[in-house]
């Protein structure tokens, strides 16, 4: 019996590069009433008051670098909390629309593994939501290492988030797609990380981490259906930096140079 050839593995950095694929992504993904909205929600103040609390203990000026900074969501929350922002994605579509968005920030499109170098020598504050988990192995190390070089020593800031915990209760739901995955090919991303792993990853790449975060405890299925109300309940009460953090969906991690 011969074998199918097996599907093309997704490459993230191929991912948002039409403008179909963007739209699709800010109307379906972060769209009205989402659960990448709701988790957003819960996210973005624990996110503020970092950096918040961070530039007042700054004695000077505090530059921002948002990498892999998609539409926008996250620079241009952070834009008013810093003296400058910069964002930088692979994505002309996406920055395009960030711009929209942005009022000062900085927005470049290229790559920071390639020459010419793009980024500058120095920033106080990095943070990259929504890369590490979809990236591959290998990209991921050499863009932490990368982000490592130009974050200001000893005393700068990485926050980053891994959207899937492999600990979590997403990863039953998770296996099954795996599985139907396997005759649908419809290239839907599917990975997952675990807290522990997450971890090992920044510390190898120059990283230790300080704090923890979690968001979103049930299964996101959970509110698509009647129990919505209850589950985003559950959810707010649950989130942030606790006991409970290393079994949530979402996690974001803050982190210093080592």
């Amino acid at each position: 019996m011969s074998r199918q050839p097996s599907a093309s593995p997704v490459v993230y950095s191929d991912r948002f590069q039409t403008p179909a694929a963007v739209a699709e992504y800010e109307a379906q993904e972060y769209g009205a009433g989402s659960y990448a909205s709701f988790i957003w929600d819960l996210q973005r103040p624990a996110l503020e008051k970092i950096v918040a609390d961070f530039r007042r203990a700054r004695p000077g000026p505090v530059r921002l670098l948002d990498f892999a900074c998609g539409t926008g969501r996250v620079i241009s929350a952070l834009e008013p909390l810093v003296d400058a922002a910069e964002g930088i994605d692979i994505s002309e579509n996406m920055v395009a629309v960030a711009r929209k968005k942005c009022r000062a920030a900085r927005l470049l499109v290229g790559d920071i593994l390639s020459p010419p170098e793009i980024l500058q020598k120095e920033y106080d504050l990095i943070t990259s939501f929504r890369f590490l988990l979809n990236a591959e192995p290998e990209l991921r190390r050499c863009i932490l290492k990368k982000l490592r070089a130009v974050l200001r020593a000893p005393d700068g800031l990485l926050i980053v988030n891994v959207h899937g915990n492999s600990h979590s209760l997403r990863q039953p739901a998770i296996r099954w797609r795996r599985w139907r995955e396997r005759t649908q090919k419809t290239g839907v991303m599917l990975n997952a990380l675990s807290p522990a792993a997450t971890r090992r990853l920044l510390h190898e790449s120059g990283f230790q981490v300080v704090r923890q975060f979690g968001f979103g405890i049930l299964p996101p299925t959970l509110h698509r259906t009647s129990l919505r109300g209850a589950a985003a309940a559950v959810d707010r009460f649950f989130a942030g930096e606790n006991f409970w953090c290393d079994f949530s969906i979402d996690l974001m991690f803050v982190c210093r140079p080592c």
